[in-house]
């Protein structure tokens, strides 16, 4: 009876991520304000980039935003429930919690990290749109942000900085989401290596919003490379477009 209700809290937590990862909202916001599907117009994706350049720069910033928001939610429940609410947390800790480098590897923290992933899934095949959706930069970056503060410095410049030089938004996305991937697993190798060290293990939580978010975990570094393998294969056509160098430029950054 317990490993059932353990896989039906799991399983409603995924379904949650994804449910709530799907909602289209620059579809919502174009129908609903512009009387416009995003879809029908500039590179026909439901993604915030598209919803700026055919509903305007303050649409698609609102849009960005939005699905970053619909991450933090699910993200933040889940946390929230697993580690706040004492049902939730005796009927997830037991032998199945065991972690082999320190805390962070429990079933607890592997629901939180899940329900991240299906956010990203969701907003890239939505059940709202036939399973059509954005391009996961958003909600990647959403997924990022819940989990460390250096999301900001860490992607902000590298995306704005490849933004100015090359003025392209699919490989500043690229770039700036890879090297957040590429963090979250320097992030947990030391971790494992040091999680002895009492000083090394309060520098490393205080990377991850001091703490006070979803702790380190080998699920972390997991979730953000299977997030980046979805991104990076809805960005074939652009990868493309970038090799044959026929890949759309921005006009509104000198």
């Amino acid at each position: 009876m317990i490993v059932f209700l353990r896989i039906l809290f799991i399983l409603g937590s995924i379904l949650l991520g994804y449910l709530l990862g799907a909602i289209p909202n620059s579809v919502i916001i174009g129908k609903l304000f512009f009387n416009k599907d995003p879809r029908d117009f500039g590179s026909h994706n439901a993604g915030g980039t598209n919803a700026g350049r055919v509903l305007g720069k303050k649409a698609g910033i609102i849009v960005i935003l939005l699905d970053g928001i619909k991450m933090v939610i699910p993200i933040y429940t889940i946390f929230f429930l697993t580690t706040k609410c004492e049902p939730i947390i005796n009927l997830m800790n037991d032998s199945l919690s065991y972690n082999s480098f320190g805390y962070g590897n429990t079933l607890c923290d592997l629901t939180v990290y899940a329900t991240a992933l299906a956010g990203i899934f969701g907003h890239c095949y939505s059940i709202y749109l036939k399973f059509s959706g954005g391009k996961a930069v958003s909600t990647y970056l959403g997924t990022a942000c819940c989990i460390s503060y250096i999301t900001f410095p860490l992607c902000g410049t590298l995306f704005f900085s490849t933004l100015k030089c090359k003025k392209f938004v699919s490989l500043s996305s690229l770039i700036s989401t890879s090297a957040f991937t590429i963090f979250s697993w320097i992030i947990y190798i030391v971790y494992a290596i040091n999680f002895n060290n009492s000083k090394t293990v309060e520098v490393l939580n205080n990377l991850l919003w001091f703490g006070y978010g979803p702790r380190i975990s080998i699920y972390m570094p997991i979730v953000m490379t299977l997030g980046s393998l979805i991104l990076i294969i809805k960005h074939i056509p652009n990868i493309r477009r970038l090799e044959n160098k026929n890949e759309s430029k921005i006009t509104w950054m000198k």
